[in-house]
């Protein structure tokens, strides 16, 4: 194995552990929150499966602001953006918990980030939710809402992207390859402290189904990327990340947004920012919808 791809593989790692697991220990100390005041919550039963979801009902019933977590998070790590959401707007604002994650039960099939998709969509569909929406993905969400609106984009009004990953700021298959591989060895040795092995299984999967369903255009759009403007970053594979998300703003015609304070996981480390930003898509978000084929980011 060259240096460089020995490098490349340690950040890839160092990336599942640095953001993955900080994600899970910043969606414990959200956990530790109380809910946000008129918070409701339902368990929907989905293909055989619950599913958890927290709902803010506003009084607008045509505009819904979806929360998507990142890999290993629960809903809790949007309780203070909700918090602030629900005081400044009269959407009805919705956080989850993906199969497996919070309280929702876990799934043995093989991972399928469509089947992800597909079953989200259903339980939002009995909710009768499943309407104009504003789509709002932290990090592996940030797949997850660029599918979502590729599958049923007359839903979609707006999207914003909060450190989001991206199929060039990952390195694409290869990228992908690397992170799911490093999650197997660390299985193998039995260190592994990533708590979706069925999610890093299908990473790979996962990157092809992106790279044929790039991120839409056509309505407003944020993307919100961690660290000042001027952030001096010596790691090239840590410019290539924050790249992307450049990258996805210019593509999109999208609004670039630097967390100054933050770290990967600015839902809680800023949730001003991220309420902010939400709040401003949703303010331009109008009768236009999500278009794939008007855009589509360079495959990395």
């Amino acid at each position: 194995m060259t240096r460089a791809r020995t490098h490349y593989f340690a950040w890839i790692r160092g990336m599942a552990w640095a953001i993955l697991l900080g994600c899970g220990m910043a969606g414990q100390a959200a956990a530790a929150a109380k809910d946000p005041p008129g918070s409701e919550h339902r368990d929907v039963l989905v293909q055989g499966h619950l599913m958890h979801f927290e709902l803010s009902r506003g009084s607008n019933p045509d505009r819904v602001i979806l929360l998507e977590a990142g890999a290993t998070l629960s809903s809790t790590e949007w309780t203070e953006v909700m918090r602030r959401l629900r005081s400044r707007t009269n959407a009805t604002i919705i956080a989850y918990d993906r199969a497996g994650m919070g309280r929702s039960a876990p799934l043995r099939t093989r991972y399928d980030v469509r089947q992800e998709v597909s079953r989200l969509h259903d339980a939002l569909r009995q909710l009768g939710l499943a309407r104009e929406m504003v789509l709002v993905g932290h990090s592996y969400g940030g797949f997850l809402i660029q599918l979502y609106a590729n599958l049923y984009p007359r839903e979609v009004a707006g999207m914003v992207y909060v450190e989001a990953v991206t199929v060039s700021g990952l390195g694409g298959v290869a990228g992908a390859t690397l992170f799911r591989n490093a999650i197997s060895d660390a299985i193998r040795a039995g260190t592994n402290q990533f708590s979706d092995p069925r999610l890093a299984e299908g990473y790979v999967r996962t990157m092809k189904t992106l790279m044929r369903n790039p991120p839409p255009c056509g309505i407003p759009v944020a993307v919100i990327t961690r660290g000042p403007r001027d952030m001096a970053i010596t790691d090239p594979l840590l410019q290539r990340w924050r790249d992307g998300h450049a990258a996805l703003a210019a593509t999109t015609g999208g609004t670039l947004i630097h967390a100054a304070r933050s770290g990967h996981v600015v839902p809680v480390d800023d949730p001003d920012l991220v309420a902010d930003a939400i709040l401003g898509v949703n303010d331009r978000a109008g009768r236009a919808r999500a278009d794939p084929r008007k855009c589509a980011l360079p495959n990395g």
